[in-house]
């Protein structure tokens, strides 16, 4: 491969800045390499680096689309810290990550995004019922629109049934 700055010799260092969408790579000759390191760190005296000088540097050639991370004023938590404990910091969180708290809630509890938990054993069986003639409904509605009215008719005699009988085990 041939260096990219000069276009004569072979590309011998390999140099990467950035991450993500922000990376770039530059295939240079050891002399063109040598050439951009010195520029950039010239303003270091001699030979001597101050590792002060060194990160500030560094830091300044930040890509301009990266920016800090969005963070809690009240307790510091970001999303990544959040999504790693499993629970906001405070409730000053839900307001600073409002537009990804949804987003957040159904990360942490794993996608799930309808309660499975355990009900008391008095409303398991009313619960039950009462699902099933949701979804009778639902079906009830899908068989009106595509003016099956046989099939319709059995299915609304099926929920009336399932009212009566919950009418009286609620009573």
């Amino acid at each position: 491969m041939v260096c990219e700055s000069c276009q004569e010799n072979e590309a011998t260092v390999h140099i990467t800045t950035g991450s993500g969408l922000n990376k770039t790579e530059r295939y240079l000759c050891e002399a063109c390499a040598n050439k951009s390191f010195s520029n950039q760190f010239a303003n270091f005296p001699d030979d001597s680096v101050n590792i002060h000088q060194l990160l500030q540097s560094l830091s300044a050639q930040q890509p301009a689309g990266m920016k800090q991370k969005r963070h809690c004023d009240t307790c510091g938590s970001t999303i990544e810290t959040i999504l790693k404990n499993g629970k906001f910091g405070c409730a000053d969180c839900y307001g600073t990550f409002s537009g990804k708290s949804n987003e957040i809630i159904t990360k942490v509890q794993l996608y799930q995004t309808e309660h499975v938990g355990k009900v008391p054993e008095k409303s398991s069986a009313y619960l039950k019922v009462k699902k099933e003639i949701e979804k009778l409904r639902e079906k009830l509605t899908e068989l009106v629109e595509q003016q099956e009215f046989e099939e319709a008719a059995v299915v609304r005699d099926q929920i009336k049934s399932l009212e009566a009988g919950d009418d009286n085990g609620e009573g």
